[in-house]
Parts: structure tokens; sequence; C-alpha cells
């Protein structure tokens, strides 16, 4: 897993749900650093960390930044 996720409880409900939709995109780009992320989305490397690692529901605006 790399460096700033950490493994989802199987408990998380619909966050951890979500944010396994976001690690897949991300794996599915190629999975680019969230070096190379937080520069291209304009966002801080911790905030697209903590999205992708389930620690709470991103804004909406982090979320299309994510997928773009």
């Amino acid at each position: 897993m790399p460096r700033g996720e950490r493994p989802l409880d199987s408990q998380g409900g619909l966050v951890a749900e979500f944010a396994s939709g976001l690690r897949e995109l991300r794996r599915k780009a190629g999975s680019p650093t969230y070096r190379a992320l937080a520069k291209r989305a304009h966002y801080s490397i911790a905030t697209l960390s903590a999205a992708a690692s389930g620690r709470h529901l991103p804004t909406l605006a982090v979320t299309l930044a994510y997928v773009r």
C-alpha cells in the first residue's frame, strides 16, 4: 500500500467504499504519486491522501479534482 494510505476498516461503510473507488481511479490512471496528483489538482498531498484513505468524506471539489 502506498505511503500515506492506511488500510480501511472493513466496517467503514459508504465512506470506505467511496475511498476505495478513489484508489481504484488512481490505480487505473497508472498509480501517479500523490505529489504529481497534488500538483495537477491544486490540492495538498494530505488532502488527496485523506480522501483515498477514508479518514473523512472529501468535498465535491476535492472529488472532482481527484477524478480529473
